[in-house]
């Protein structure tokens, strides 16, 4: 039976390992019997503790070994800036802590002020920020559900203030409601300096924490990646839309027609100019909107998602009852665009741009056969990054 010293070396791995013979149970003090035969990540198990015992001569080094690797892997700690939004986000989303199976725990800050729809506008033409709005009661006084509850999920507001009468500025600074809603109902409303302070001071709060780095809970983050950068010493891949720097100069775009397949909750608010870094030729850039399927309808209900179907209670919403109906549909555009009709070349990879999707990345994976970039492998880079490797030797 393996020791609990080399155990603990080798699950600093992360993963959720299951080993046939035995598992050293902490809290009963004895051997587990897994309850299947079938062995998910074995081969983990054996090179750690192979690499372990590889790099140590004795007992005492190995505890050192082992106090050093968890030393590191403290330091993958990282920051998520959340939007102005109240739902209960499921494993695999950015915002969900459970997401993370190995190192720190993230450290989540809601930005008041900065809402989805803020989010969703990005900077003004001189990199002003959004104006944000909750309407908490419309034109003939009754509440507004979604609105309130947004509002209400921060008890301590400050900075804003209500106002009478509808913006009518540029995109970034209009308001969000009916005229009458102004006038007649109650509107309050985050000025474009405010949502900037607010999230100036957000990110000071991570970086103060001693983060290795900064993430968002939102693909249309990607809008706020220099401003964000510009706040902070630590480094920032808001976005997964970000990595398409990187793929840009990873694949032949250039005489193979390739195409990299960006998949968006809503295709309809996507701006290719404001989201597409300008490294990736936008002739090899194809966004598929999901707004049209069960999980874009979900996302824009602002609805929960459950794993399993059986256990759904907002709206039906489930990774279960979702996961067939998008997989099926990103197959049959990936074989229409590789297709004849679709220019030739291939798609060589997909970039999930919603943080609510990295659930159904094994999916598509599996399926489409292809690579799949989301907004878990941006920050699992800046993670790696700062963490420990498996590959590396654990003489520290």
């Amino acid at each position: 039976m393996y020791t609990e010293e080399v155990l603990k070396a080798a699950l600093l791995s992360g993963v959720a390992i299951v080993i046939t013979a035995a598992i050293y149970s902490k809290k009963k003090k004895k051997a587990v019997s897994p309850p299947s035969s079938s062995v998910l990540f074995r081969d983990v198990l054996e090179r750690n503790t192979r690499n372990l015992i590889d790099d140590t001569e004795n007992a005492e080094e190995r505890a050192k070994a082992i106090a050093d690797a968890q030393e590191l892997e403290s330091r993958t700690k990282h920051g998520v800036l959340r939007c102005d939004y109240e739902f209960n986000p499921t494993r695999g989303d950015i915002g969900n802590p459970d997401s993370f199976t190995s190192g720190a725990r993230p450290v989540i800050i809601k930005v008041e002020g900065w809402t989805f729809e803020a989010a969703q506008r990005g900077l003004g033409p001189k990199s002003q920020y959004p104006a944000s709005e909750f309407r908490l009661k419309d034109k003939d006084g009754n509440p507004d559900p979604y609105w309130t509850k947004l509002w209400e999920a921060i008890p301590q507001r400050s900075g804003y203030r209500q106002v009478t009468s509808k913006s009518s500025g540029r995109m970034h600074d209009q308001g969000y409601f009916a005229p009458e809603d102004y006038s007649k109902g109650v509107v309050m409303r985050y000025d474009p300096a405010a949502v900037e302070e607010k999230m100036r001071t957000a990110v000071k709060k991570l970086t103060d924490a001693g983060v290795c780095g900064i993430t968002a809970d939102v693909g249309y983050s990607q809008q706020f990646q220099q401003s964000v950068s510009d706040m902070t010493s630590v480094p920032v891949m808001l976005s997964s839309l970000q990595q398409l720097s990187l793929i840009a100069h990873m694949y032949n775009f250039r005489t193979q027609s390739n195409k990299v397949l960006v998949l968006t909750a809503n295709s309809s608010t996507f701006d290719p100019k404001a989201m597409i870094p300008g490294e990736m030729p936008s002739e090899a850039v194809e966004i598929m909107g999901l707004q049209d399927l069960l999980f874009g309808k979900w996302v824009a209900g602002g609805n929960s998602f459950t794993r399993l179907a059986k256990d759904a209670y907002d709206a039906g919403a489930s990774v279960q009852a979702a996961v067939e109906e998008l997989s099926t549909a990103v197959q049959a555009r990936k074989a229409q665009l590789e297709g004849e009709g679709g220019g030739g070349g291939r798609v060589v990879a997909l970039v999930l741009e919603c943080t609510e999707l990295p659930q159904y990345a094994n999916a598509l994976r599996r399926r489409a056969g292809v690579p799949v970039y989301d907004a878990m492998t941006a920050v699992g880079c800046l993670r790696a990054a700062a963490g420990f490797a498996q590959y590396s030797a654990y003489r520290m």
